[in-house]
């Protein structure tokens, strides 16, 4: 592992009097980007003379693996093909989840160190939607995977996941055995936090209902939304040494 992250086996002892780092993920974990898909997806059977199907089968997850697998055609286009104009193009109709601006201004102005990072692309949009929300200046560091030069499209979520989060991580001064939590959405996230040795924080949007009960192949805490993240890291920042 590099520089300043946690080791994989967790067994760095904690370090007490220091801000807690939080990673976050961004699709279905701060940003709602249903609206986002709903509308790239109108708009190719738009260009396709085609009638779509309900907004709730859109915007379904086996809709999308639909489309991460090859299998959706609209007229001629793979969607697969096109699926990143989502972010390209489509940015500006997504939003931040409720709640999601309070909880990020309250733990930054705590002195937490806050990272996004996203096995998708798009650095810039996320950092113009982070800026149109006022909540930029929260992130130490704002990664994609348009940022990871070496990921190809078979890359999985996951590897995208930690190595954007071992740089980001190294970005901040986060050092071995200091707080760590890892929030999103889906198993990727998951992996990543038992990969970093962190607090796995799950939440309830996005994909996240679709959870495994518990660690360990789910969260070690599920929460409704980013809305309640605040107390909890919060109220584990000055734990004694060893407390989680």
């Amino acid at each position: 592992m590099s520089g300043g992250t946690a080791a994989d086996d967790g067994s760095a002892a904690a370090v007490p009097g220091r801000p807690a780092t939080v990673v976050l993920d961004r699709d279905g974990t701060l940003l709602d980007f249903y609206e986002m898909f709903h509308r790239f997806v109108l708009d190719l059977h738009a260009d396709a003379g085609a009638v779509p199907p309900p907004r709730e089968e859109i915007v379904s997850y086996p809709y999308w693996t639909s489309i991460t697998s090859g299998a959706l055609r609209i007229g001629t286009v793979r969607v697969r093909d096109r699926v990143d104009d989502v972010v390209r193009r489509y940015m500006p109709h997504g939003t931040l989840y409720e709640g999601t601006v309070p909880t990020l201004t309250a733990l930054a102005a705590a002195g937490a160190r806050l990272l996004l990072v996203s096995s998708w692309i798009g650095t810039a949009q996320t950092r113009d939607l982070l800026r149109l929300h006022g909540v930029e200046y929260c992130f130490g560091a704002v990664l994609t995977r348009d940022d990871l030069a070496e990921a190809t499209e078979a890359t999985p979520d996951a590897e995208v996941k930690v190595a954007l989060a071992r740089r980001a991580l190294d970005l901040v001064g986060h050092r071995p055995g200091e707080r760590l939590f890892v929030v999103g959405d889906t198993a990727a996230d998951v992996t990543l936090g038992r990969r970093l040795a962190a607090t796995v924080v799950g939440v309830q949007t996005g994909n996240g209902r679709m959870f495994a009960s518990g660690p360990p192949d789910g969260p070690d805490v599920l929460l409704p939304s980013v809305a309640t993240l605040a107390p909890l890291v919060l109220d584990l920042i000055d734990l004694p040494e060893g407390s989680r």
